[in-house]
């Protein structure tokens, strides 16, 4: 039997979603995580892999649970 893969990644829209609620620009949101407003644009467009710690830092900063932010996938 072949194993699967499961990952978990930041789901962009759910992302985007957040970001526009909390009424910043990306420019802001990256300026105040202390990250490039490239890689926030990067993060709304498209699910990353991203750290669990970064995962982390985004729902307290969205004010939501981690787990509402993550994408589950599973490769065949």
């Amino acid at each position: 039997m072949k194993s699967r893969k499961i990952r978990a990644l930041l789901d962009h829209k759910k992302f985007a979603e957040e970001l526009k609620k909390l009424g910043k620009t990306q420019e802001e949101f990256a300026e105040d995580m202390d990250m490039s407003d490239r890689y926030v644009r990067i993060l709304s467009t498209v699910d990353r892999n991203v750290s669990i710690s970064l995962a982390y830092a985004f729902s307290q900063a969205f004010g939501v649970p981690i787990e509402y932010l993550l994408l589950v996938v599973e490769d065949k």
